[in-house]
């Protein structure tokens, strides 16, 4: 799309808007704040940045559009707070369309949402879906999941083990220097524990 000029130079102007020569040829007249929009939208469409996200360029340009302005005859991005937001690879100077829209995406809240499965981070992704894979997690860790995250955690073949995460602690029903201890209680004792226990004089009792 291009602004369609007369010989002078001028913009050729048809119902009160300057007209445009679109990329097939054909030429609409638009008004200054839609063409706009549209020339922002073919960034979207065209920004690297898209191959990393998982929806299409119309709902991104939707939703981080607003953050795009002309300064000084420049496309310029502005935060939330209406700071430009600047290079991280060429100190001082202002972002480009495509670092700009990097950054914005590296801080929405919920960039999860948005970004593909292989370029989520861990940290990023719902409890339950860190673990599954065929992998195997504590009785604790599994009830401290959501429904959910448990349904997709055994959906993906995760296991859930009887051994408790980190050393277990003394059988609660044995005050310490106890003598004796069910074969339950000692097959749950942690080894340091239980030789501390036979070497006192402890016995097993059924």
């Amino acid at each position: 799309m291009k602004l369609k000029l007369n010989k002078d130079g001028s913009a050729v102007v048809r119902n009160g808007a300057p007209v445009y020569v679109m990329d097939n040829g054909t030429e609409r007249e638009i008004d200054g704040a839609a063409a706009f929009k549209l020339a922002l939208s073919k960034h979207f469409e065209a920004s690297p940045v898209m191959s990393r996200l998982k929806l299409p360029a119309d709902i991104i340009a939707a939703s981080f559009g607003s953050h795009f302005d002309i300064q000084g005859g420049k496309l310029v991005a502005l935060d939330k707070h209406g700071i430009k937001e600047y290079s991280s690879s060429r100190p001082g100077e202002v972002a480009t369309f495509d670092e700009a829209l990097g950054q914005l995406i590296d801080r929405y809240p919920n960039k999860s949402m948005l970004l593909k499965e292989s370029d989520t981070p861990a940290s990023a992704q719902e409890p339950g879906q860190q673990q599954g894979k065929g992998s195997t997690i504590t009785r604790v860790q599994f009830d401290a999941l959501p429904p959910v995250g448990r349904a997709q955690f055994l959906k993906d073949g995760g296991r859930v083990g009887d051994v408790a995460a980190g050393p277990a602690a003394a059988p609660a029903s044995q005050p310490a220097g106890s003598k004796t201890m069910t074969r339950a209680e000692f097959d749950s004792t942690p080894p340091q524990q239980a030789a501390a226990f036979f070497k006192s004089g402890g016995k097993l009792v059924d």
